[in-house]
């Protein structure tokens, strides 16, 4: 359920502010910072535990579980599912690489609470965590070491000094990125959802429906672009 309200919320801020996240991005990832800084210090001091068992199940997980950095991440990769010159793409084009970069500084956060102890064990004992622990920590690194390079160089002011067949050959890793996303959350999920937590069951459900559509929506865009080219050329 907390990645449905994500979802909801994202939507909801886009749909109010997209304007203002393109005019405002600067303060627009200040604020993302700021926002990981406060949880990190919070979960780390301990502050975390001592919240209302609402915050704690409902309100900490959207933020701290990487649900609403997911969020953004699907929004980004969406935009380049959609028809080329769609009303819906035209939309949110133009903040696409805004909303990589916010999510990408929340999924820092992320990493940086869970990893004081899933980190820590995967270098010091990894023999004790269990295999899909241990296979989401291990991916966790891959994604971060993915993750970086694409946020960077979705600053406008990086890009400028790049050539465009660099830019987009580091870009083109967003595909890996998009996918070790669901088999991370899924390895994470699917063991719980398992046990019969309804919750899980929900999310595993959501997700996956997500990344599904997603990929039926990107290999046909990529089918009928070769369709096209080919076409062309005859």
């Amino acid at each position: 359920m907390n990645f449905l309200i994500s979802i909801i919320l994202t939507i909801v801020i886009i749909s109010i502010g997209r304007n203002f996240i393109k005019t405002h991005s600067k303060l627009c990832y200040i604020l993302s910072a700021i926002i990981s800084i406060v949880l990190i210090i919070a979960s780390y001091s301990g502050v975390l535990s001592n919240v209302s068992p609402f915050v704690k199940a409902h309100i900490l997980p959207i933020f701290t579980k990487s649900a609403f950095a997911t969020s953004l991440f699907v929004v980004v990769m969406y935009t380049g599912a959609l028809k080329n010159g769609s009303k819906l793409m035209k939309i949110l084009m133009p903040i696409r690489a805004e909303l990589s970069i916010i999510a990408s500084i929340l999924t820092l956060a992320h990493n940086i609470i869970f990893g004081k102890y899933h980190f820590v064990t995967l270098f010091t004992d990894p023999k004790s965590m269990s295999l899909n622990m241990l296979l989401a920590a291990i991916i966790s690194v891959v994604l971060i070491a993915i993750m970086l390079p694409l946020m960077i160089t979705s600053f406008t002011s990086i890009r400028k000094k790049m050539k465009y067949k660099s830019w987009k050959k580091i870009q083109r890793f967003a595909y890996v990125f998009y996918g070790l996303i669901y088999v991370h959350i899924m390895l994470i999920m699917v063991p719980v959802a398992k046990t019969g937590n309804t919750q899980y069951i929900i999310n595993v459900l959501i997700y996956s429906l997500v990344f599904l559509i997603y990929a039926v929506m990107r290999i046909n865009k990529a089918l009928n672009k070769k369709s096209s080219t080919k076409f062309q050329t005859v």
